[in-house]
């Protein structure tokens, strides 16, 4: 179970992979840098971004990874906006893109989030988020998620669709996959015996990441599961159902 000093072992593109969801009504579509939908030299197309669109599942559309269209465009992070060209490299046509499926809701455009654990709800949380004592040393931390019970093994899944960001170790937390969900939101699976999900694989709500194990700085088999809006911790169930 993490303390606060726990260290991210992530890169520093990574620290800001929090994603925002093509959809908002409000965004001012970019001026189009292209206005051919073929490259001239055949070397790819232009995809012209609509409304549910995300850039996981333009990048499954046409089989070229994120990282591959963030480079050939230029992206810092995957915020893509309504109206805006991409620059798919090495596709041949333009492809239809399914939308996203509707995952957030009145306040203020959040991730909801699915339990990580089938059959879970608030009953089933062993210690909360916030501070508390330490259950290793007895001091006094801030606690930055949930620690849910949960049997050796049990199948962990994701809690929206989205990106593994980070799938390895790290100080304190054992084996640890994130998701990164859009919306500038990540969620944080910690404790695992094992992940079976990659760095760039596209996840969807309800697939497996992972099983619960007691990897790390841990009494005994859990779930500690966070979740992250702007690289800030935030109470879990203030996001689940």
């Amino acid at each position: 179970m993490p303390r606060t000093g726990g260290r991210w072992r992530l890169a520093p593109a990574l620290a800001l992979a929090a994603a925002l969801a093509v959809g908002a009504t409000s965004c001012t579509p970019l001026e189009p840098r292209h206005r051919s939908v073929t490259a001239p030299d055949g070397s790819g197309v232009y995809h012209v971004v609509e409304r549910g669109q995300t850039l996981y599942r333009i990048s499954r559309a046409y089989g070229v990874s994120v990282t591959e269209i963030k480079e050939a465009n230029g992206l810092g992070d995957n915020t893509i906006l309504v109206g805006q060209r991409l620059f798919i490299p090495g596709a041949a046509r333009v492809a239809e893109v399914a939308a996203r499926e509707e995952e957030s809701d009145d306040r203020g455009g959040e991730v909801v989030l699915a339990w990580p654990l089938a059959g879970r709800n608030e009953a089933s949380v062993r210690s909360g988020f916030g501070r508390r004592s330490d259950p290793i040393n007895g001091a006094t931390a801030f606690h930055q998620g949930l620690d849910i019970e949960a049997a050796r093994d049990e199948r962990v899944l994701a809690t929206a669709e989205g990106e593994v960001v980070f799938a390895s170790t790290m100080s304190g937390y054992g084996t640890v996959v994130m998701v990164d969900h859009g919306s500038r939101t990540i969620t944080l699976y910690a404790h695992l015996s094992r992940a079976v999900v990659r760095l760039e694989e596209v996840v969807t709500r309800g697939q497996t990441v992972g099983y619960v194990g007691s990897d790390g700085r841990a009494t005994g088999p859990h779930l500690h599961f966070e979740v992250r809006v702007k690289g800030v911790p935030v109470d879990p169930l203030d996001r689940l159902p």
